[in-house]
């Protein structure tokens, strides 16, 4: 295990980037690679179902935050006005299928969450407007603050849903 952690991890933490990569570079052309990028972690994991259930729950709320923040002008996609484009939907599928992997250091610790949430979500965001993925039409500071803010509270909620989730859903299926 390099670093302690493995291989499983690794290629969960290494899958998400590139998925993120590929969504913020290709938008809506990113969907297919992004599908069987999304299809391999499925296939390692040991309880798909669950997995795919929890994954798609959390997936659906973040993607949620993200149309209402659109709705509400925080954020500005190029395809059409006030939608999100489907590729934000895949890439929020992607990052969910994180929360009980790489991203499971988190868990049970969310005042860290909280602070992690707002600092890498607002610079994910800040990223993905400088390479022209999503255009952040408020000034730069309150799109920041409207971010940490989201973030702080979003990120330790999808950990704790994902989790617990899961748990009711293991037991249910015992």
């Amino acid at each position: 295990m390099l670093f302690g952690l493995s291989w499983k991890i690794w290629i969960n933490f290494i899958g998400f980037n590139l998925i993120w990569v590929l969504s913020i570079f290709s938008g809506n052309e990113s969907v297919l690679w992004v599908s069987l990028l999304l299809l391999v972690h499925f296939v390692l994991i040991s309880k798909p179902f669950i997995e795919l259930s929890v994954v798609l729950t959390t997936a659906l709320l973040g993607y949620s935050v993200d149309c209402l923040l659109t709705l509400l002008g925080v954020f500005r996609f190029e395809q059409v006005q006030g939608i999100t484009p489907i590729w934000l939907m895949f890439l929020w599928i992607g990052f969910c299928s994180t929360l009980r992997h790489s991203l499971s250091f988190f868990s049970e610790k969310y005042i860290l969450a909280s602070a992690a949430g707002a600092i890498a979500g607002s610079i994910t965001y800040l990223s993905a407007a400088h390479f022209g993925a999503v255009e952040l039409p408020l000034s730069p500071a309150l799109s920041v603050a409207i971010l940490a803010s989201v973030w702080a509270v979003l990120f330790p909620s999808l950990l704790w849903i994902s989790f617990a989730l899961s748990q009711v859903m293991s037991k249910r299926l015992c």
